[in-house]
């Protein structure tokens, strides 16, 4: 996999600050040698180099990382721009099976479709980064669009394993039989707010109504699940990104009021829609 574009980046960056590499190694503490080293790619960067480097622009208040994102949609042509959110660096080849476990529709790649999506997810992890990716043929390929209803809500419920104490209905079989042959899947980005709205409804402390109408106040973006290696073999990968210490805190702190936000919108949904819709042991049977 690509790493960072460093070479590239130090040149962009001394360009836009007029900058001359004695100049930007004395501004971020760094060697001109070193500087010269890194532009030449003779040598690749540790990471707290690459923390002074990238740090630099934005705590100008010149944002890399959105302008490359705008570039990225200048040039995508009838290509999907996706962002995938890593905890660690990315070796080897990708498969459909990157991420395991009770994801929201289990195995698969999981990208957002925004650079600012990714990097809220990324932002609590000391070596995240983000990948972009151009997605070609995307509409020759198979798939399955969510929206915020019943149906996404049963599907995620499924996979987070939260059916584990009921019988899964012909609702829900259908519905996950639709998707054992699907390339990739679109649906609503779902956070840690919506699980914890999703588990309140699998524990019956809410109704479907009550969930689905909380789960309605909240437009956070789309996530894309590539479920097939053909879908995989269709990511054409652009960079990986690098984050800034004061980025990811600025990404943070953004998450945080926007999922307060979303929980005091939940909250309100919650109270309307009380005594309305099923409980979870009125639709489906226990085991």
């Amino acid at each position: 996999m690509k790493t960072f574009n460093v070479k590239k980046d130090i040149q962009t960056i001394r360009k836009l600050f007029n900058l001359t590499q004695s100049k930007f190694a004395r501004e971020i503490g760094l060697s001109r040698s070193n500087i010269a080293r890194y532009e030449g790619e003779e040598t690749f960067p540790h990471d707290s180099a690459l923390e002074k480097i990238y740090s630099y622009p934005y705590k100008k208040n010149f944002y890399l990382n959105k302008a490359k994102e705008m570039l990225f949609l200048d040039n995508k042509k009838d290509n999907l721009l996706l962002f995938h959110g890593a905890k660690y660096e990315i070796k080897g080849d990708l498969d459909p099976h990157h991420l395991n476990g009770t994801k929201d529709f289990g195995a698969g790649f999981y990208l957002g479709d925004s650079f600012d999506s990714s990097a809220s997810w990324i932002c609590e992890y000391p070596t995240g980064s983000i990948y972009s990716f151009f997605f070609k043929n995307h509409k020759k390929l198979k798939y399955k669009e969510f929206k915020v209803d019943r149906e996404w809500m049963y599907a995620i419920l499924y996979f987070r394993g939260m059916f584990k104490d009921y019988i899964p209905n012909e609702e829900v079989l259908n519905i996950v039989n639709e998707l054992k042959d699907i390339d990739y899947i679109i649906a609503p980005i779902a956070d840690n707010q919506m699980y914890d709205t999703l588990t309140a409804f699998g524990l019956r402390k809410i109704t479907d109504e009550q969930c689905l109408h909380a789960l309605s106040a909240n437009n956070l973006g789309k996530q894309y699940v590539f479920k097939s290696q053909k879908a995989i073999n269709n990511l054409m990968l652009i960079e990986r990104m690098f984050i800034c210490e004061k980025e990811k805190e600025d990404y943070l702190n953004t998450k945080t009021t926007t999922s307060n936000q979303g929980r005091n919108k939940a909250a309100l949904s919650i109270e309307k829609y009380r005594r309305k819709g099923k409980y979870i042991d009125e639709i489906f049977k226990k085991c």
